[in-house]
């Protein structure tokens, strides 16, 4: 029973592998096998009788063989195609392929197979053949009888069909097919003809559709395009429209291109005649359609020209569709002309709307009312806008008043305009450029012999006007904003003493927009000096900022002298912490003289193209024409002189109205104050007119130091031009000033001493012929010394350095008056010699630190008018009188020591 199943199983396995023994001798292709190999299979049953089985093989037989493979040798377990060593080799490795190869099979299976193991499976292998060919003699030995029954049944049937149907009489058997067949054609006939007819119909238009093939896309053209044109693709559209022409041309090579094809082309055949004319309609009709389509684009893309809001990119898009798309008029120009119109319409409704904003400020009750300030609160104000001009917030700080909300929308009336005329004229030009260069235009038939595109030339004077006329634009509405309307002229205030100021612009705030204007109207001027324009356009430009650059110096100008004059008004007396002797209303000045020349030399000098080639550099110098630095010399020395004349003004105003002046400034109540970081402070009655002096005095000597030579450093570091000369007069002009003050001031504290001195030399009662020996210093003496300690104590109070200069000088007088009065003393006596030598002792000693080279000519001068004058008695002891004065004298100055100690040098 075992051995019947091995015979079956090596059956199976020939079968398998189409094998008719176990050791076959030669290799036999699969195309040489019998066909029942390929459409039959055989099975065998238990009993060994073979049956078939109809069964196909699909198509991936021998992938799947090759997929999944066994060890012939029976060495290896599992798929032998998972093997590290197969990779690509898997037809030389199965076993039923004609490229099987031995050795690369051993290679890839067995490589690491031992030569034993290797024998044990050839052993294997060969007892496996032996009983496959065992199994199918077994096969033809079980099925033997069934062979030869079978025989005999095919040779009696063959001889009963002979008999019956297979002879002459009957056609061999055909007879009654033929009369099927015959009469299955009549009906066959009748039914293919029609069929026959349709197919030629068929093949009629399927001739017709295959001349018509190359040109699907024409017919597909009106639907394209009107898809790409929903889609907004008009560049697709273009494409296609061009594509479209190039297959009508095709089509019809005889003909031009046109929106309707006409014309007639002979032809031998008349089908063939007829065909082409359909063609030529067909094609006419669908062209008439692309046409309306591609017309309607162009209106579309023409009518996108006027529309102000798409970019300059977009019209330069359009543009070249527009000559793609064969348009008959000149879509740049009109381009052109739309920008033209609208750029010109936004600037002037920009203008207008700028200008009635300005307008409304200027005309409300706050500006208005603004000129009503009190000299008080408009000095208030002036000192908060000066400290906080050169800060960032200067403008937030400010805002709220009605002065700078106008120049603030004056200023962004300038910035809204500059930044329009930078967004909108850069790309006009662009555009204008390319059109005059035809770089842009569809090419023409007419060109030049180098190949350039032929352009109007009137056109290209018609694009260089329209520049111009844009730029004209802008400069008459700067000059309008700036110069004609907004920027107003200086007022001429009354000069007199009791003028108050009626005007409404502060320097400063002018001078701080100003500043800001002229740099924005300068940088746009040189950024469109970038653009290159040319045709005269930039010149406009040029000639506009010359204008607004003196117009602007000659407003600063006029409002800096103006308040330079007024500048007295800002004094309120406040005392510095550090030297107490000065205002802060010299530094005030200083930052205000300052400011104004910045302000004054950055019109003057600030850089612009002025020629249409000009390129703004960090290296060029700017050179300020002498004109404008001519004015602001003159502004800066009148201002100076100005001031000067206000500080004396102050210091001779009438007391009454300085002090009713500062109580509505704060409440000084007539006082200068001195208020330092500490908390400290002192009242300075500046009421009193040698308060003021003094006063004035010190801040002379501080503009003399410090203040005027800073300001001419300064002046000479900005504008580069010497100031030697003016220096020496602004010095001199100061020095005759503190002269008038000083003068003035000692002139009428002299009136005292020399009143004290006269009355005591002169109508004192002493009889300088007959006076006895001095056992005192007389009286008026120290009356006179006692008012010089009013007047050391007044000075030291208000201006300390100041003490020396002014005892001095009231030394030197009152020496003048001693020597006027003893001039007058015709005689005098011993004791009358000894009085008045004591005295002038007294005084030399007392005053000994004020002493000067005048002072002590003029004591000499006294020793001998009183020695021409002394009448000697005769038998005195001069000798001894003398000693006896020392002594006297000494012990007057021990008992005046408190008195007079004011007048003794520090140690």
């Amino acid at each position: 029973m075992s051995s019947a199943k091995r015979d079956i199983q090596e059956i199976e396995l020939l079968r398998h592998y189409h094998l008719d023994k176990v050791n076959p001798d030669e290799w036999v292709d699969e195309e040489d096998l019998p066909s029942w190999v390929h459409d039959d299979d055989v099975n065998t049953d238990q009993d060994g009788r073979t049956t078939r089985d109809r069964r196909s093989y699909p198509a991936d037989d021998e992938t799947s063989t090759l997929s999944e493979q066994v060890d012939l040798l029976g060495l290896v377990k599992g798929n032998i195609m998972k093997s590290k060593n197969v990779r690509g080799d898997a037809h030389l490795i199965s076993s039923t392929q004609k490229s099987f190869n031995p050795q690369r099979y051993l290679f890839a299976v067995h490589a690491d197979t031992s030569y034993d193991d290797l024998c044990v499976g050839v052993d294997r292998l060969k007892a496996t053949m032996a009983q496959r060919s065992s199994a199918l003699k077994v096969l033809v030995q079980n099925n033997f009888d069934r062979f030869v029954s079978a025989k005999n049944v095919i040779d009696s049937v063959y001889d009963d069909m002979k008999e019956k149907t297979l002879n002459e009489a009957q056609d061999w058997g055909t007879h009654r097919l033929n009369t099927i067949l015959r009469e299955s054609y009549g009906k066959a006939h009748e039914v293919i003809n029609p069929l026959l007819e349709r197919r030629e119909k068929i093949e009629k238009l399927r001739s017709t559709v295959g001349l018509m093939e190359p040109y699907r896309l024409f017919f597909n053209l009106p639907n394209s395009l009107q898809e790409s044109i929903k889609q907004g693709k008009y560049q697709q559209a273009a494409r296609d429209y061009n594509k479209g022409k190039v297959l009508l041309a095709q089509a019809f090579p005889s003909n031009n291109t046109s929106s309707t094809i006409s014309g007639d082309s002979s032809s031998t055949h008349s089908h063939s005649s007829n065909l082409i004319e359909t063609k030529r309609k067909v094609f006419d009709r669908v062209w008439s359609e692309v046409e309306r389509i591609v017309a309607k684009l162009r209106a579309d893309l023409e009518s996108q020209l006027e529309e102000p809001w798409r970019g300059m990119e977009e019209h330069e898009r359009n543009i070249r569709l527009l000559f793609e798309l064969d348009t008959t008029t000149d879509p740049v120009w009109h381009c052109l002309s739309s920008q033209f119109r609208w750029i010109k319409k936004i600037m002037a409704e920009s203008y207008e709307e700028q200008t009635v904003l300005v307008e409304g400020l200027r005309k409300s009750e706050e500006y208005i009312h603004s000129v009503n300030l009190t000299v008080s609160a408009r000095t208030d104000l002036f000192k908060q806008i000066l400290g906080a001009v050169n800060s960032s917030e200067f403008e937030n700080m400010f805002a709220k008043e009605p002065e700078v909300k106008v120049w603030l929308a004056i200023y962004a009336g300038v910035k809204t305009l500059s930044e329009l005329l930078l967004r909108l004229l850069p790309d006009f030009w662009k555009l204008a450029i390319a059109y005059m260069e035809g770089k842009i235009q569809k090419v023409q038939t007419q060109k030049k012999r180098s190949g350039g595109v032929t352009v109007d030339p009137q056109r290209v004077t018609q694009c260089h006007e329209m520049v111009k006329e844009i730029v004209q634009l802008y400069s008459s509405q700067m000059k309008s904003m700036l110069i004609d309307s907004l920027v107003l002229e200086p007022s001429q205030e009354a000069q007199g003493e009791d003028s108050e100021v009626q005007r409404r612009e502060n320097s400063i705030v002018t001078a701080f927009f100003l500043g800001k204007i002229i740099t924005e109207v300068s940088n746009c001027v040189n950024d469109v000096n970038g653009l290159s324009l040319r045709g005269g356009a930039f010149m406009v430009l040029v000639e506009m900022m010359q204008r607004i650059r003196w117009k602007f110096l000659e407003v600063v100008c006029e409002y800096w002298g103006e308040d330079a004059k007024i500048f007295y008004r800002h004094e309120d007396w406040t005392l510095q912490s550090e030297y107490s002797q000065i205002t802060l209303f010299v530094g005030l000045f200083y930052q205000f003289h300052e400011y104004c020349l910045r302000s004054a030399y950055k019109y003057a000098s600030i850089w612009t193209a002025t020629t249409e080639d000009s390129v703004p550099s960090d290296d060029v110098m700017t050179v300020v024409p002498e004109e404008l630095m001519d004015k602001v010399r003159k502004t800066f020395l009148d201002a100076l002189y100005s001031f000067l004349d206000g500080l004396v003004h102050l210091a001779f105003a009438d007391a009454e109205r300085t002090g009713g002046q500062e109580n509505s400034h704060g409440g000084h109540g007539g006082a200068a104050s001195q208020e330092n970081l500490q908390g400290r402070s002192k009242k300075i009655d500046i009421t009193q007119l040698d308060s003021r002096i003094l006063i004035t005095i010190s801040n002379l000597n501080e503009l003399r130091s410090v203040t005027i030579s800073k300001l001419l450093n300064g002046f000479e570091k900005t504008c580069g031009i010497s100031m030697s000369e003016d220096g020496k007069t602004l010095m001199e002009v100061v020095d005759q000033l503190d002269s008038i003050l000083f003068d003035d001031y000692i002139k009428r504290k002299t009136v005292a001493v020399s009143r004290f001195v006269t009355d005591g030399i002169l109508y004192g009662g002493i009889d300088w012929s007959a006076a006895p020996r001095p056992t005192s210093v007389s009286p008026y003496m120290y009356e006179a010394l006692l008012e010089l300690v009013v007047v050391h104590a007044q000075i030291s109070e208000i201006a300390p350095p100041l003490v020396s200069r002014a005892l001095s000088a009231l030394l030197i007088n009152m020496a003048q008056d001693c020597l006027k009065c003893f001039q007058q003393v015709e005689r005098f006596g011993m004791g009358g010699m000894l009085q008045g030598t004591l005295e002038m002792e007294f005084m030399n000693h007392t005053l000994a630190q004020y002493q000067s080279a005048s002072s002590d000519e003029i004591l000499q001068l006294i020793y001998s008018t009183i020695d021409r004058a002394y009448q000697s008695e005769g038998g005195e002891n001069l000798q001894k009188e003398m000693g006896a004065l020392k002594d006297v004298l000494s012990q007057a100055r021990k008992t005046t020591q408190v008195q007079f100690m004011c007048f003794k040098k520090p140690k």
